[in-house]
């Protein structure tokens, strides 16, 4: 790695994020693990290198999963011509609730991913701080929990009791696992920021997240599974009770996956008319909110948008639900591979524009000039064109499905209800 890239590194560190060892800057040092930065550290640290020592940022150094360690920063600050459209895998998951509900649904080989059509515009929150948000306490899982129950005929009770105390939960969850039958599944919601051995790739304090929890082998470890990141595996039995009892998070039901069947059609249909709103972007909309009262005068300071918008890539990730509905109604309609792949690239490209997006707010929280908030507004703008393209799309797929489910009653469970 060039000396002088590692030497132009370590001077903004020492500028700019003063309690960070500069001597810990080296070609292996992870950016978070090493270095201690977090997201929104590392956006201005890239805003720097812009702005400061003349790099070009391309769209694609703003992929996490890319930007692990100092190494990986000068490579793709240095890379030249590499296409910005990814491959994501087609079982993408984005909400820690809707996988876990949907890990029974794929158990009994039944289709999952109409459930997905909630996700898209799924509930985001603003606090009284004006800052984006994916979890609050005023969170209301009801919804999901609804119309799982509706389309795919499983029993869901919260088992976890707001009134009791923690540990009486803990308790409660502990005796549960005891005795519980192979029909059930326990969800229940921990802190992941506690289980530093698990994956945390938005470097959340707290990260609130669902998972499945069963005993193990042995009476030290619980099994988990954790749908939304594609990890099962054992862990230990009182690390796992510490993240539930961390305060930040409450929350836990059982599953009973026996009476579980495949959809009805018009209940897929009354599911996708709830949660389709073809004129209204939620995500795009809480952004553009969130800037207005960034703005100079308004109510928080223009430095701390940055900040306030640093849990969008937790959100922006829901988007990839746009997937499963094309390829649910695609799949039924028996639509050519080629067109889905263009949607996909179209979905792909709506993603990884609020990363940017989240970029330019950064570089104007920093600038803060006329230029720069400019091309952010511009940015809004171009991401709620892009997901009203996609939604005319996907309605227009449902559309074709709709025409054909509710003529074609050769299948008993398709027929409407």
């Amino acid at each position: 790695m060039s000396s002088d890239f590692i030497s132009q590194l370590r001077d903004l560190v020492a500028q700019t994020l003063p309690r960070l060892d500069v001597a810990a800057v080296h070609t292996d040092a992870h950016l978070t693990y090493d270095l201690g930065l977090d997201s929104i550290e590392l956006m201005q640290l890239l805003v720097l290198l812009e702005t400061q020592t003349g790099y070009q940022i391309p769209d694609y150094a703003l992929d996490a999963d890319k930007l692990q360690t100092v190494a990986d920063l000068q490579q793709l600050l240095c890379a030249q011509d590499q296409d910005t459209v990814g491959e994501p895998e087609l079982d993408v998951k984005v909400h820690c609730v809707v996988s876990c509900l949907c890990h029974s649904i794929k158990q009994h080989g039944l289709d999952h991913r109409p459930f997905y059509f909630g996700v898209w515009d799924a509930e985001v929150f603003i606090d009284a701080q004006h800052q984006l948000r994916y979890h609050s306490e005023k969170v209301d899982h009801d919804f999901f929990i609804r119309w799982y129950q509706r389309l795919y005929g499983a029993k869901v009770t919260q088992w976890y009791d707001h009134g009791l105390s923690k540990q009486n939960n803990i308790d409660t969850l502990s005796a549960m696992l005891q005795h519980r039958p192979d029909w059930q599944q326990l969800m229940v919601m921990l802190d992941m920021y506690r289980l530093p051995e698990r994956e945390n790739r938005f470097a959340l304090d707290p990260f609130p997240h669902y998972v499945l929890l069963e005993n193990a082998t042995s009476d030290e470890d619980l099994w988990m599974w954790d749908p939304d990141f594609r990890w099962e595996g054992n862990l230990k039995r009182e690390r796992v009770m510490q993240a539930i009892a961390s305060p930040a998070v409450a929350g836990g039901y059982t599953l009973d996956t026996r009476p579980l069947h495949t959809p009805y059609a018009a209940d897929i249909d009354a599911y996708f008319n709830a949660c389709f709103n073809p004129q209204q972007n939620h995500l795009t909309d809480a952004v553009e909110t969130i800037i207005q009262h960034h703005l100079p005068g308004g109510a928080q300071a223009p430095t701390q948008l940055g900040k306030a918008l640093a849990e969008l890539p937790v959100l922006a990730i829901r988007k990839y639900a746009y997937e499963h509905g094309l390829a649910f109604f695609w799949r039924e309609l028996n639509q050519p591979a080629q067109e889905f792949e263009r949607w996909c690239d179209a979905i792909e490209r709506l993603v990884k524009g609020f990363d940017k997006l989240l970029y330019q707010a950064n570089k104007w929280a920093m600038t803060q000039t006329g230029a720069d908030l400019e091309q952010l507004l511009e940015l809004v703008a171009e991401q709620n064109r892009r997901e009203l393209n996609i939604k005319q799309a996907v309605r227009e797929a449902r559309d074709q499905w709709r025409k054909q489910a509710f003529t074609d009653h050769r299948d008993a469970e398709l027929k409407p209800a």
